[in-house]
């Protein structure tokens, strides 16, 4: 599967004819982050799950959570995948949105969800050095990322008591790629950056050795939501429906599927999804051992109470003022 940047004012609308049941049934217009809970979505298209289950989706690869964001609201795309964060932004300026489900993976025994770290260059040892030096923390501006860390210094040093400054990103791709260069004394990162980064020798270099200031739990990192546009809802819920259900299988299949039987299936997949326009012919087979394959969770229904708690973050820094409510923005009606 090739995956390609599109411009997002040449998104078009499309219709396919579908012959087993002679009837014609909507385009979804979807774009992913690059994070690991849309694996299965890239597998489900790759597997032509879609098809199956009686729709056709066109994946739009944008990377930068603003452009994917702005692609939405301006009705170039019928849904995509992003954080909670992200989703109550977008709901914020556009209220006809609709998280139609959650999703989350789980890392295996002794893997990373999401970490601070920091390269061993830098010589910070501790959270604790790291909230009052003078480095830059790289970060996903305005995200779930951003929200974990403020809640984990106020857990750890008390309300305003951290000094530490960010260096907010709005691409993971291009976070991830100035940490690794050592230009960011810290950063905030999930997998499976931290294992590539980790392990990939560049030309003529070695890979960065870098210290885990602190580990989140992986059972704390909100999921990531799917977001479709409550007219695209509302006209074909159909279509929506089929989109989930081609997804559980994939996520179904995903979890059988042993992992080196899963990593020839997927890199290609994996590789346009998280590092776009690298060669796949450089990463080396230690790479590829240290990438960690996560259990994927099925679609479940965000929590109201993790919901509000990133709403009065958002809120306490002056990220949003008007919100919708978690029964205006949250649509149960699609998962069991």
């Amino acid at each position: 599967m090739v995956w390609m940047r599109r411009a997002v004012l040449l998104c078009l609308l499309a219709f396919f004819s579908w012959g087993a049941a002679g009837e014609d049934l909507p385009l979804i217009r979807f774009s992913l982050p690059p994070v690991l809970e849309a694996l299965p979505i890239a597998f489900a298209q790759e597997w032509g799950l879609f098809e199956e289950h009686g729709v056709e989706v066109e994946l739009i690869g944008i990377t930068d959570n603003q452009q994917r964001s702005a692609a939405l609201l301006t009705g170039n795309l019928d849904g995509l995948m992003q954080d909670v964060t992200g989703a109550v932004l977008d709901a914020s300026v556009s209220p006809g949105l609709a998280i139609v489900a959650a999703a989350s993976s789980r890392p295996q025994t002794g893997s990373l969800a999401l970490a601070v770290l920091s390269p061993t260059s830098f010589r910070v040892e501790t959270l604790a050095q790291l909230c009052t030096s003078s480095q830059l923390i790289g970060i996903l501006f305005r995200s779930d990322y951003e929200y974990m860390l403020d809640r984990l210094f106020e857990a750890e040093f008390g309300p305003g008591a951290c000094s530490a400054l960010t260096s907010p990103f709005s691409d993971m791709l291009q976070l991830a790629t100035m940490f690794g260069a050592q230009w960011l004394g810290a950063a905030v990162l999930p997998e499976p950056y931290i294992s590539y980064i980790a392990t990939y020798e560049p030309p003529g270099g070695s890979p960065v050795e870098m210290r885990t200031l602190a580990a989140f739990d992986p059972a704390d990192v909100p999921p990531s939501v799917v977001v479709f546009q409550a007219s695209y809802v509302e006209d074909h819920p159909e279509a929506v429906a089929a989109f989930l259900a081609a997804i559980d299988e994939a996520i179904e299949r995903l979890n059988g599927i042993p992992r080196d039987e899963l990593v020839d299936q997927g890199l290609d997949i994996a590789v346009s999804l998280f590092f776009q326009a690298a060669n796949t012919s450089l990463i080396g087979e230690d790479v590829l051992d240290a990438l960690p394959i996560p259990v994927f969770l099925p679609h479940g229904i965000l929590d109201e109470a993790r919901y509000d708690d990133i709403v009065a973050w958002m809120h306490e820094n002056g990220y949003v003022y008007n919100f919708p409510a978690y029964a205006d923005l949250v649509r149960t009606d699609f998962l069991p």
